[in-house]
């Protein structure tokens, strides 16, 4: 085993909720499928503060052209994030999750050998422990819309709609999670697959690595209200700017699979809202229980349901289809809400400080 792999395994640990190390070593053989040696080690001398071919030739002291297109080859198969700003380019590493694994959907989707080596280390190896103990977050639960919270006023980033209307570039592709089950056959899931929904300089990344097509604000919307329709929770990455909008199953999310691993799902998913019934209002068709993702509805002995709040998330799927109205989603007190970090980059070093990781 070359040892450039366990240093690329010990980088990514580092970021993020971590990429740990496997009794079997699951995690190397996924590495070894993504990265030459050569790559991991470019990978490794490359900044996770972005910087210009030129400015990271200047700093390793190596040839610009070669590096410039080295990193382009990389880029391209989604094994370091690159942006394109006032006609310069730019590079730097991403944390496995949510990051490099993500660029690889395409990958996911077309090489079966690949995808049953990451559900082997995502499921039966340490990578859904590891999300299961993050003392923060990749994504934020938000309901599809404001008109779903009984108290006003509702931030731009805790509404589905509104984050969409509030960007131009936008581009739609495949779930990461549901293409893994998919391409192993390992579970059926019937939801939509086409959903995960990237804006600005994300979509654009996509767009170019043809991962992903340029949509409509009116198709974005029209994904996420059928979304809703199908059960899925709505999870935006984790900050007040946002980069993606996911849409979410219980089956096969593994952030969503993470969080049903924990005895109080609440105190860790980062909404600001909970869901509350009318008991004198709900006619027990328990339509609520069969649509909520984390187990936190169950019905008491008048027959009418009952919210758990240490698991409801507030996403709003209880509410968007009650028969009766009876449910609605209260905000939580202001000493109660949640304020994000600026962007998903801040999230992750956030996540990597409560780890007690340093972020190079």
């Amino acid at each position: 085993m070359s040892e450039i792999y366990q240093q690329l395994q010990g980088y990514f640990d580092s970021l993020g909720s971590g990429f740990p190390k496997t009794a079997d070593g699951s995690e190397i053989k996924v590495l070894q499928m993504m990265y030459s040696e050569k790559e991991a080690a470019l990978f490794l001398k490359m900044s996770s503060k972005k910087e210009t071919p030129d400015q990271a030739a200047n700093r390793l002291n190596i040839a610009e052209k070669s590096l410039s297109e080295d990193l382009e080859a990389m880029a391209r198969k989604g094994l370091i994030w690159r942006e394109r700003e006032g006609g310069r380019t730019y590079f730097s590493t991403s944390p496995f999750v949510v990051g490099i694994l993500e660029y690889q959907v395409k990958r996911l989707a077309e090489d079966k050998n690949f995808a049953q080596s990451v559900a082997v280390y995502g499921l039966a190896g340490g990578l859904m422990k590891s999300l299961a103990s993050a003392g923060e977050q990749h994504m934020r639960t938000i309901p599809i819309n404001r008109q779903l919270v009984e108290k006003w006023p509702v931030a731009t980033f805790d509404d589905g709609v509104e984050i969409i209307n509030s960007h131009d570039k936008i581009a739609v592709g495949l779930c990461s999670c549901r293409t893994i089950f998919n391409s192993i056959g390992m579970k059926k899931c019937n939801n939509p697959i086409e959903t995960c929904i990237g804006f600005g300089k994300m979509a654009e990344y996509y767009i170019e690595n043809n991962s992903a097509r340029e949509i409509s604000k009116d198709e974005a919307i029209h994904i996420i209200t059928k979304s809703d329709e199908y059960g899925m929770v709505l999870q935006p990455f984790n900050g007040k700017e946002i980069g993606a909008l996911c849409s979410c199953c219980g089956d096969c999310c593994t952030i969503l699979l993470s969080l049903k691993m924990r005895p109080h799902p609440a105190q860790d998913v980062r909404s600001s809202y909970y869901a509350k019934v009318e008991p004198d209002g709900c006619s027990g068709c328990e339509l609520c229980i069969e649509r909520c993702q984390i187990e936190a509805l169950r019905m008491n002995e008048d027959n009418a349901a009952v919210v758990d709040l240490n698991r409801c998330i507030g996403c709003g799927l209880c509410v968007t289809t009650c028969p009766t109205d009876a449910v609605s989603l209260v905000k939580k007190p202001e000493s109660e809400l949640y304020d994000p970090p600026k962007d998903l980059n801040e999230a992750h070093e956030i996540m990597s400080r409560k780890r007690g990781m340093i972020r190079t």
